[in-house]
């Protein structure tokens, strides 16, 4: 070796030595190695093997989240000092050497966290020898490590993923890993659809371990990464909202289309298949829930609300036909108060019933017989007025004289030119039997209609009520949802994740 003193004619003397009589890489080759073994430890002076270990994160391939395995391409760079491995580089001309993998002691360097058998491309390269006995050893691999996923905050996430290396075989007082000044290269990182990369920070821990008194050294990678939430935000969230959004028209459709309970129940099953989505994209861990599933399970359950409250409005809308009327605390709550406010107008109605002032109504029959008279013949009217006629199921028994009187009046008034024979005792009998059998029908008729009006008043109470709860259960629902949404939606999205290394 020269140095910097020497005299400037002896190192060109030197030098034009060297190029007239050349080492062969070869020659060297087999100097180096003549003596020298790949398996003993290359200690000098008892001192430990120091070791660097690096990294440079090329792509990022997947985060499998239900197995919790990042799968990455990186390059792996190690450089230690092989003591027994010199040459004076100005007189044999050779700055480096590259060196197959088996002729060189190499750090038997593990992935704690790997997903595979071994590590990729360790055994499959060629490390670079430096005169000083400096050897680097770069190597590309890709890497399947245990990942520990947090999905809290899915979509708006933060992963950190452990790669931690170290020696397997050799304690901290042989082999002493250490990290490279740049622990975490992303100079030439290729961007991922899925993920940001944040950063690679490094630590060097030392773990001394139940079993042993030596210090087991070891330098761990943290790869620090951010989800890109558009791809979620548009095809789980958005729609999510949107189903959601569907079942609060549920409570605008009327109840009579018989369209409300399959509204809401189809809403259900689809909230019920996103849900599904969502589980199978998310690790099998009861620790930590994501706020997306509590998302979904609210609006899971605010639809299943929405349809026992649409069972609740359907039961009043109909609770009509079976004749019960309203309460009239009901009445004075819904009606005046709450309907009011919520503009569901209604207009109380008198009871409907059906007025009998007058059985027999003034009439005018024209009858012409034999000789072509045409005659104006009675009108039988204001002697029934004041009668049994009023109420004729009730007076008819009680009334047999005003009914003789009246058929008295009947021959009298009757003219002689109609040939009409007189009534008789036997056919006022008669005739009494059939009044009161029309004034029965009569009866039965006018309650059958009277009765059909108060239910069909009693009926639209009953829809004016189902209407006013509609009203008010749309409005909780509306209320909830968006409640719900923002809280949780805001809570994901503006949270800062803080992430911590050990």
């Amino acid at each position: 070796m020269t140095s910097l003193n020497d005299h400037p004619l002896e190192v060109l003397i030197q030098y034009y030595k060297v190029q007239a009589n050349p080492v062969k890489l070869d020659r060297l080759y087999d100097q180096l190695f003549a003596n020298y073994t790949n398996q003993v430890l290359p200690r000098c002076d008892g001192e430990a093997v120091q070791v660097q270990v690096g990294i440079m994160l090329r792509q990022i391939i997947d985060l499998n989240e239900p197995r919790q395995i990042l799968e990455s391409n990186a390059w792996i760079r190690m450089v230690w000092n092989d003591c027994n491995l010199k040459w004076n580089a100005t007189e044999t001309g050779i700055k480096n050497m590259v060196v197959p993998y088996k002729s060189l002691w190499i750090p038997d360097i593990t992935l704690y966290d790997n997903a595979q058998t071994d590590l990729g491309g360790l055994q499959d390269y060629r490390p670079n020898l430096y005169p000083d006995g400096t050897v680097y050893y770069n190597f590309p691999s890709v890497i399947k490590s245990l990942c520990r996923v947090d999905v809290t905050y899915f979509p708006f996430d933060v992963q950190q993923c452990k790669m931690k290396f170290g020696s397997w075989s050799y304690h901290g007082w042989d082999v002493n890993f250490t990290k490279r000044p740049i622990a975490g290269d992303t100079s030439m990182f290729v961007a991922n659809g899925e993920w940001k990369l944040l950063g690679i920070p490094a630590i060097r821990h030392e773990v001394i371990y139940n079993c042993c008194e030596e210090p087991y050294p070891d330098v761990t990678f943290y790869i620090q990464i951010k989800r890109k939430p558009l791809f979620y935000l548009l095809n789980l969230i958005f729609p999510c909202t949107l189903i959601s959004t569907v079942a609060f028209l549920g409570f605008l459709l009327p109840p009579d289309s018989g369209e409300k309970i399959s509204l809401e129940i189809t809403v259900l099953l689809s909230l019920a298949v996103f849900l599904l989505v969502v589980g199978e994209t998310m690790p099998p861990d009861s620790e930590t829930f994501p706020f997306i599933g509590v998302y979904f399970a609210c609006a899971m359950l605010l639809v299943s609300m929405s349809c026992l409250m649409t069972v609740i409005v359907l039961n009043v809308h109909f609770r009509g036909s079976h004749g019960k009327k309203l309460p009239n605390w009901i009445r004075r709550i819904f009606f005046d108060c709450l309907g009011r406010i919520l503009l569901v107008k209604h207009v109380a109605k008198e009871p409907r019933r059906v007025k009998h002032d007058r059985w027999v109504t003034p009439c005018k029959h024209s009858h012409g017989h034999g000789h072509g008279h045409g005659h104006d013949h009675f009108v039988l009217e204001s002697h029934m007025n004041s009668g049994f006629l009023n109420h004729p199921s009730d007076d008819i028994p009680n009334n047999e004289n005003n009914i003789n009187k009246i058929i008295n009046d009947i021959n009298d008034e009757l003219p002689k030119t109609l040939n009409i024979p007189d009534i008789d005792n036997n056919s006022s009998h008669e005739l009494i039997r059939l009044l009161k059998q029309q004034a029965e029908t009569l009866d039965n008729i006018r309650d059958c209609i009277n009765e059909k009006a108060e239910l069909e008043d009693i009926m639209e109470e009953w829809k004016v009520l189902a209407q006013v709860m509609d009203r008010i259960f749309m409005i909780l629902f509306f209320l909830f949802q968006v409640v719900t949404s923002l809280v949780i939606l805001l809570r994901i999205s503006t949270t800062e994740i803080t992430l911590e290394t050990d």
